[in-house]
């Protein structure tokens, strides 16, 4: 695991940010070895990404350019979630087992 993302682990499991009880099971299995999530191998991208964000973010015309571009660009999530599942996933649809 990445030196960063262990300090982050670490101030969580400490409660710097709160809730430390709350995420106590997440550390212990980021800790333990056992990263199902793969935070620690994405760790350093995440950073990076974090970054460009504040670049942009730091620039209002640019950042408001991005926002709206984003915003349209997330038509087909909304409009038609089954649609954008088969096509792009080429997964269909499966019965929720609760009848009532």
């Amino acid at each position: 695991m990445p030196l960063q993302c262990a300090r982050v682990i670490r101030m969580v499991r400490d409660g710097y940010f709160g809730f430390k009880d709350y995420f106590q099971s997440l550390c212990d299995t980021v800790d333990g070895g056992k990263d199902f999530y793969l935070l620690g191998s994405d760790f350093e991208s995440y950073l990076e990404a974090q970054a460009a964000a504040d670049k942009a973010f730091a620039d209002p015309n640019k950042w408001t350019q991005m926002s709206i571009l984003s915003t349209a660009g997330s038509g087909i999530f909304s409009s038609d979630i089954q649609d954008y599942a088969e096509k792009t996933w080429g997964i269909e649809p499966c019965r929720f087992p609760y009848d009532g």
